[in-house]
């Protein structure tokens, strides 16, 4: 499931149907209205939720597939219903003062909040991370932050075979011996950044497009989703 999840956080070439000022405002305004909804705790936030999920659902799988989107997400979902599992037992047992409404809205806002960051991922590149923090004065953290999210994907992908491995070998037991493979592949994969960087330079940022035509349809929608709070 890391694996997949990994696979689900790298640049997909079919986001560069949108423009980059509307890949980062749609996302932008979800979870900002997300977290604004959860603050305000207003009734209709349960309906924004469930629409903020079933549409980046929609443009994720529009980017990955939906075979690979529902592997992707398994082990979000696995944690989000591992934590609603226990808030409903000590919802039984009389253990917490929330309501099952508040709980089951809590489980909605992390997986809406959750699929917007991943759509972040897949929709903003090493170069345009770049790009938009050096024109902000920024070039420094720009390159920092680029390479920490190109890293991100390949290091949950070594988790994985590195789980994998200890589970064969030692049979699940031992789950420290993890640290070992990852701390070999942190120390490979940062020497081969630094000779890549050496040799070839960092990549140069990229010339953002402030328009497209199909911005019109990803602001519409994200517009509707974003009303449903006035309900």
């Amino acid at each position: 499931m890391i694996k997949d999840l990994a696979e689900l956080l790298v640049t997909k070439p079919r986001a560069r149907c949108f423009s980059l000022a509307a890949r980062i405002i749609a996302p932008a305004v979800l979870i900002t209205a997300s977290i604004l909804a959860a603050a305000v705790k207003k009734e209709s936030s349960t309906v924004f939720y469930a629409f903020t999920i079933v549409f980046t659902s929609s443009l994720l799988a529009h980017n990955s597939g939906f075979a690979e989107l529902v592997k992707g997400i398994r082990l979000i979902l696995l944690f989000i219903l591992l934590g609603l599992l226990i808030n409903m037992l000590a919802l039984a047992a009389g253990l917490t003062p929330l309501s099952i409404e508040r709980v089951l809205t809590g489980a909605l806002r992390l997986s809406a909040i959750a699929l917007t960051a991943i759509l972040l991922f897949q929709w903003i590149s090493v170069e345009e991370w770049i790009s938009l923090f050096s024109s902000a004065g920024a070039e420094g953290f720009a390159r920092i932050l680029a390479l920490s999210i190109t890293q991100l994907p390949l290091s949950l992908r070594a988790l994985s075979e590195a789980s994998l491995s200890v589970r064969i070998k030692y049979g699940g037991r031992y789950f420290t011996r993890v640290l070992n493979p990852l701390l070999l592949h942190a120390i490979n994969t940062a020497r081969s950044v630094s000779e890549t960087l050496l040799i070839y330079g960092p990549p140069a940022p990229v010339k953002a497009e402030a328009w497209r035509w199909r911005d019109t349809v990803l602001y519409a929608g994200v517009s509707a989703v974003t009303l449903t709070l006035l309900i």
